[in-house]
């Protein structure tokens, strides 16, 4: 099997080390014995948003974010029909922004991709070390944003009584928990690659994956933010 990774806006969106989502995902689909390619994409660079198993954006300053919106408005076709046909795509981080209806800063406003019916309203800046839960293991992060989505229709990507934040809609997950994501979540990632790599072939043999180390620095992570509530 061979897949193709898009890290999109490397340069401009990848405030806090998101590079490490790309490389673990990278990483363990290898160790299945999985052809990747890793394309690094900027701005004017042709983007064929068609050929990619996976996008990725990470998070950037409110000048970078700007920037790749721009860009990013020419394929904002192309990426409407990514999203609807379940290609899988993460932005973590304020990136995930562009995919909604408005962006409203303090100084501008700027109309933003239209692929989702959010809009996005920039307020008081929320920074936190995050523990949350999900699934059967709960999510460890943190966050640094003046954003908050404003009319979400989605699914948010976490949804308790504490905190309701990101949204998902088929594989398409945005949310702004940063740490990086994927790297501080190891039974979340696992999750996640299985059913990256079902979606391309439901009869692949998943070979088991061996996280010792990353588990231990999770459950280090989950002790010490425990300690905190």
């Amino acid at each position: 099997m061979k897949m193709k990774l898009g890290f999109f806006y490397h340069d401009l969106l990848n405030l806090y080390g998101e590079s490490g989502n790309v490389k673990a995902l990278a990483y363990h689909l290898k160790e299945q014995g999985i052809d990747v390619t890793i394309d690094l994409l900027t701005l004017e660079d042709p983007k064929d948003i068609a050929s990619y198993d996976w996008i990725y954006m990470g998070c950037g300053i409110e000048r970078s974010l700007v920037l790749a919106l721009k860009d990013a408005m020419k394929y904002r076709e192309e990426f409407r029909k990514a999203i609807e046909g379940g290609t899988f795509i993460l932005a973590t981080g304020n990136s995930f922004e562009l995919f909604g209806r408005e962006i409203r800063m303090p100084k501008k406003s700027y109309r933003a991709l239209d692929l989702l019916s959010f809009s996005t309203e920039y307020k008081v800046r929320t920074v936190n070390d995050l523990l949350v839960p999900h699934a059967a293991h709960p999510l460890v992060g943190f966050e640094n944003h003046s954003g908050a989505t404003m009319d979400s229709e989605e699914t948010p990507f976490i949804d308790t009584d504490s905190r309701k934040e990101g949204i998902t809609k088929n594989h398409f997950i945005g949310t702004y928990m940063i740490g990086p994501l994927l790297v501080r979540n190891p039974h979340f990632l696992q999750s996640y690659l299985k059913e990256l790599i079902l979606s391309k072939d439901p009869k692949f043999k998943i070979r088991p994956v061996k996280m010792t180390l990353e588990e231990s620095a999770y459950l280090t992570s989950v002790n010490e933010l425990m300690k905190t509530k």
